[in-house]
């Protein structure tokens, strides 16, 4: 595990693109069992239209359920906005109203008129009329304006690359995948679910230059110790995560039932991750299991109060 350990520091100073690397790091990793998966991905002219990423996901295997919410007008204008605002020295686009058929940004002109003093004068709006998608200008000829609408109608029907990274991370979190440093960007995912690993790497090539590493990790005593000391870590962070919602829970308990049933939902999956890690890397879990049955009871108790309210 000693490559892998020199991986993920030299990922903190940004992604490896060297393929002679990479083939380097398989060949050190590539003795005895399969323990799984580490990956990381670069994306790179990864926005694309909708119906072209349901295609290319689904056509790699993977359940549409993974990708992110269809885009929403409101979505798409205040990304125009945000973009068309780069380089805009004279000009603010500032939020207006947003109601519940509408959402109107304000182009404001900036002058500085000296001795510490701004002016500001609105030159134009933009509003979405949010029924029809659409966008109008009370100024349709301003410059600023013709480029937020460019900017939205490109964005209408656009997933863009920060929407791919979080399906991604949301992807490896069903996977049960485990961070590899602090800042993210590198997993190691269990061998349970090598098949789905390829298809994301078959789904994350078709994204424009992307790409997503596949490096397997096979069974060593340090490698299996260091995966085990990282998975143990990650399981005990969320646990502890969950345990002060708790508190928080029986000193103020909520009002919705599926508050509670969405803990109990939690508690089980971090229970299987548990025991998956444990197969796999003999991590020892039984303490953990035995505060996720009391948090859990403790949860239940909760509802049947609730219930008999």
């Amino acid at each position: 595990m000693q490559a892998a350990v020199a991986f993920t520091q030299d990922a903190e100073r940004g992604p490896v693109q060297s393929v002679r690397s990479v083939e380097q790091l398989r060949s050190v990793l590539a003795a005895g069992d399969h323990l799984g998966d580490m990956v990381w991905w670069t994306l790179s002219d990864a926005s694309l239209d909708r119906t072209s990423l349901v295609a290319k996901w689904t056509g790699s295997g993977l359940s549409a359920d993974l990708l992110p919410e269809p885009p929403t007008a409101e979505k798409a204008l205040r990304l125009a906005v945000r973009s068309s605002q780069v380089g805009q020295a004279e000009f603010l686009v500032r939020l207006a109203h947003d109601g519940d058929g509408e959402l109107i940004y304000a182009v404001v002109r900036e002058e500085n008129l000296g001795g510490g003093i701004l002016a500001h004068k609105q030159e134009a709006r933009v509003e979405l009329k949010k029924a029809a998608r659409a966008i109008v200008s009370d100024v349709p000829a301003h410059t600023l304006v013709r480029a937020i609408e460019d900017a939205f109608t490109q964005f209408l029907d656009t997933h863009t690359a920060d929407d791919m990274r979080r399906t991604l991370v949301k992807t490896l979190r069903t996977l049960s995948a485990v961070t590899l440093r602090e800042g993210g960007g590198v997993y190691w995912v269990p061998r349970t679910h090598a098949e789905t690993v390829r298809r994301l790497e078959r789904a994350v090539s078709q994204l424009g230059q992307s790409t997503f590493h596949v490096v397997p990790v096979h069974q060593t005593d340090d490698g299996a110790k260091t995966l085990g000391v990282v998975a143990r870590g990650s399981l005990e962070t969320e646990l502890t995560a969950l345990r002060e919602e708790l508190e928080a829970f029986k000193a103020q308990p909520p009002d919705r039932r599926s508050t509670l049933q969405r803990r109990l939902e939690a508690f089980s999956e971090l229970r299987s991750r548990a025991q998956l890690y444990r197969d796999i890397l003999n991590v020892q879990v039984e303490d953990l299991e035995q505060h996720l049955t009391s948090m859990a009871a403790s949860v239940e108790q909760m509802l049947a109060a609730q219930e008999a309210a």
